[in-house]
């Protein structure tokens, strides 16, 4: 897959495009990815996905203290370029981007930069100042002489998938459904940092993790059974989020910890990656360390426990 950082890099033949946020690509997104690489070799042409970041809430600053996000760019990136879309293009997103209207944006972007053979519009996705709608989009398409076409929606066990009924979901601690929504399991990555060392004082040391996407959507406090990936390995592990009193730099402003099963290495700076299987209790507050000693012993068995579970299914 190409990767561009900018809609004028482009410069193949006309190709099949669709666009979109692609928050969290799901099983949805997927699908729809599956289509245009489809509609391209039909086509005898390429493939290409249009992006935009940051995301658009953010530039224009609508409820950005509420926006979470399922997947930072890089993220993103990388599984769209699991699925084998030819092409994707990052379009940097701004206020001047949002001010065009869909006509502006089909002739300036579609048109004379891509040279659009065909669009596949997602079917609930809108574009341009004010949005328009697919059966509005038929004769703009025409004018200009590209083909066009609306993807349906597809079912995960009985819904719909998508981004914000994944990050309800999330939000809530239903991991599990959240997981089977997603069609993979919801990850966050970062970088370990130095943190107050009780941890090892209880015999389980933990990875403090700094994400550096602030608006990351952070599962709520509690604690969770996990597979982490760290300096090329997979290890299971014990995460505990929870409030922090000062500022950070996360936009929750909570810890990360994790306790990692079977691993004693010094991995400060380190990048490493949390997939989230189950939350398995809420946060507690405990009268002394050797309480929570003791809970942590308990966390440890029964997590143990699910992640052997886990890799037999």
């Amino acid at each position: 897959m190409q990767i561009f950082s900018s809609i004028d890099s482009y410069k193949g033949p006309r190709p099949v495009v669709s666009m979109g946020t692609f928050d969290g690509v799901h099983p949805g997104h997927r699908a729809l990815i599956e289509k245009v690489k489809d509609l391209a070799k039909r086509e005898n042409t390429e493939s290409v996905i249009l992006t935009f970041w940051p995301h658009p809430r953010i530039v224009l600053n609508q409820d950005v203290h509420k926006l979470r996000l399922l997947t930072t760019l890089e993220e993103k990136t990388k599984i769209i370029s699991a699925t084998g879309i030819d092409n994707l293009i990052i379009v940097p997103f701004t206020k001047e981007l949002a001010g065009l209207t869909a006509r502006q944006f089909v002739e300036e972007l579609l048109v004379k930069k891509l040279n659009t053979l065909h669009l596949l519009m997602g079917y609930n996705h809108r574009f341009g100042k004010g949005g328009i709608t697919f059966r509005e989009l038929i004769p703009i398409a025409g004018s200009f002489n590209f083909g066009l076409s609306q993807f349906k929606h597809i079912d995960v066990t009985g819904l719909a998938p998508s981004s914000t009924a994944i990050r309800n979901l999330l939000m809530e601690g239903k991991i599990q459904e959240a997981n089977r929504m997603l069609g993979y399991r919801y990850t966050i990555t970062g970088r370990v940092t130095g943190g107050m060392k009780i941890g090892r004082k209880l015999m389980y040391p933990t990875a403090n993790l700094e994400i550096s996407e602030k608006a990351k959507l952070i599962p709520p406090d509690g604690v969770y059974a996990c597979i982490v990936n760290v300096i090329g390995k997979t290890y299971g592990g014990m995460v505990n989020i929870g409030l922090r009193p000062t500022v950070s730099w996360q936009m929750d402003n909570r810890t990360i910890e994790i306790h990692i099963l079977d691993f004693d290495r010094q991995i400060y700076s380190e990048e490493i990656s949390i997939g989230f299987i189950v939350k398995t209790r809420e946060e507690m507050k405990f009268a002394n360390l050797d309480e929570l000693r003791q809970q942590l012993k308990k966390d440890e068995t029964q997590i143990r426990q699910i992640l052997a579970q886990y890799s037999r299914e």
